[in-house]
């Protein structure tokens, strides 16, 4: 199986985040690092679609800019996470673009 078919295939974006919550469930003190993890994953996805021809597009590129300050910085979690999410929501919708 290569990666490309991979990508499209398998939801893996949804099996990152399942993994990142029941990580959060069994151990609440390791939430620093499994979002980080998520975001960076997320992230590290996002780029493959881009190495694999489709456009670049700003959420991955976001995502691993949050993971890594979430790395950085545990106690800003909530700020990282506030401010992802809302440019990501504005994103989707249409109201910001790149």
């Amino acid at each position: 199986m290569d990666i490309p078919s991979l990508l499209l295939n398998w939801p893996l974006p949804a099996v990152v985040a399942v993994v990142a919550g029941v990580v959060v469930l069994l151990a609440p003190r390791a939430l620093n690092y499994a979002v980080a993890a998520y975001l960076l994953v997320i992230g590290a996805i996002g780029l493959l679609h881009f190495y694999y021809g489709q456009p670049i597009r700003p959420q991955p590129v976001l995502a691993l800019v949050a993971g890594v300050l979430v790395l950085i910085r545990p106690n800003i979690l909530s700020y990282v996470v506030g401010i992802y999410l809302i440019v990501i929501g504005l994103l989707d919708s249409g109201i910001l673009r790149f």
